[in-house]
């Protein structure tokens, strides 16, 4: 029997994490190999990680995996940016710093009207923007109330009341910190206004390094060689801006995207985010796969939005939206441990899986089919008795 042998390139590039690229490989390649044997795959790694830097700083992770099953092989380069070398400025600042200019952002959001937005397009992704809102409002009732008791107990003493709450209120910044991130998220949004806005020339440049590089490395591959782009949470940001500009250079080429849990619509819908709607719109007429998967668990994506109907683009093709659900890909252990955790349940989108379905991050992109033909069926082949029928919703038309 003869053996069908795959060559891919893959873009990868992470959501808001400040993590380094050693640990996003070193994650990719652990779920990697708890992922294969679900889908009848072996995965090795025929060379250790390369690490380098973009210019500006910008670490990059080159690795290679070798995937092969009964009659096919596949040998996919990886090029991992480090965008947690953009964004780890934001969570080197002051804490004050970090606090204020989220409140900041958020404000903005809502004084655009960006927020009014979000909730035109997807009511769920409005009530994450309310969530730090409502954990600053429940720690400045709680402290001023836990001041009132303690003054009631202490009715002659002075600077009870203010001092109290103020102790309090520390207290409760420093445990909403550390268990409800809540600085990781004032830092996501202060991150997403400064893209729509442009406003950090530092950042900006950084990221047109990274967009600037990744295309030229696109260019090189040989014209055998698929291309994915495959962009998690606020890496879509970066995903787009290269696909356009990848296109701009060779505009015969077929590219596929992969945005999985994306953060897109945070800031394209931002009325200042004019650059970022229009590399959207020429990548949706452009030779472009792209395919877009989104999980109602997940209150961190823009579940059931189509970012070409949601931001007015009144030419181009949708993305083919796959709407996963993962609790049919997890055993039941496994689901219950991460399901009220929304920052776990948000990165489920890369991890690993129990259980066959048409969505998997490792399979997409490790494994035999063509990201074309994905797109085309709205998801992998899904045969075995373990897939759920409706473990994943197929809306859009595939891009061809």
């Amino acid at each position: 029997m003869r053996m069908t042998i795959f060559k891919r390139l893959v873009i990868l590039l992470p959501g808001f994490e400040h993590m380094p690229v050693e640990a996003h490989h070193r994650r990719f390649v652990r779920e990697a190999g708890k992922t294969a044997p679900v889908y009848d795959m072996t995965v090795s790694e025929p060379s250790p990680l390369s690490v380098s830097a973009v210019e500006d700083g910008v670490a990059m992770g080159r690795f290679s995996l070798h995937a092969k099953g009964d009659d096919w092989a596949a040998h996919t380069d990886f090029v991992l940016y480090g965008l947690g070398d953009i964004t780890l400025f934001y969570a080197s600042r002051n804490p004050v710093v970090r606090l204020l200019s989220g409140l900041l952002a958020l404000l903005d959001f809502i004084v655009s009207g960006t927020f009014f937005r979000f909730i035109m397009t997807s009511w769920r992704y409005a009530l994450f923007f309310v969530y730090p809102l409502l954990v600053l409002a429940a720690i400045v009732i709680t402290s001023i109330g836990m001041g009132y008791l303690v003054d009631d107990a202490f009715p002659n003493s002075p600077f009870v009341l203010a001092g109290t709450s103020l102790l309090a209120g520390i207290c409760l910044l420093w445990f909403s910190a550390a268990k409800l991130h809540l600085l990781l998220l004032m830092d996501d949004w202060t991150f997403a206004r400064d893209m729509a806005r442009g406003k950090r020339s530092d950042v900006m440049t950084k990221m047109e390094k990274v967009v600037g590089h990744a295309a030229s490395l696109i260019s090189e591959a040989p014209s055998d060689t698929e291309v994915i782009i495959a962009a998690h949470s606020l890496g879509a940001i970066c995903a787009l801006p290269i696909i356009d500009e990848a296109v701009k250079r060779n505009k015969s080429r077929r590219y596929g995207l992969l945005t999985v849990g994306s953060s897109l619509l945070k800031v394209a819908l931002h009325p200042a985010a004019s650059r970022l709607r229009d590399c959207v719109a020429n990548v949706a007429q452009s030779n472009t796969t792209w395919i877009d998967a989104q999980s109602l668990t997940d209150p961190m994506n823009f579940y059931k939005s189509d970012p070409i109907r949601d931001l007015d683009i009144a030419k181009g093709k949708s993305p083919v939206l796959m709407q996963v659900r993962f609790r049919h890909q997890l055993c039941d252990e496994t689901y219950k441990a991460i399901r009220r955790d929304f920052f776990r349940v948000h990165r489920q989108f890369v991890f690993g899986v129990d259980k066959r379905t048409h969505y998997s991050w490792h399979a997409i992109l490790c494994g035999p089919q063509r990201f074309a033909d994905i797109a085309a069926r709205g998801g992998l082949p899904c045969e075995k008795t373990l897939c759920s029928k409706d473990s994943l919703k197929i809306v859009g038309p595939a891009i061809t």
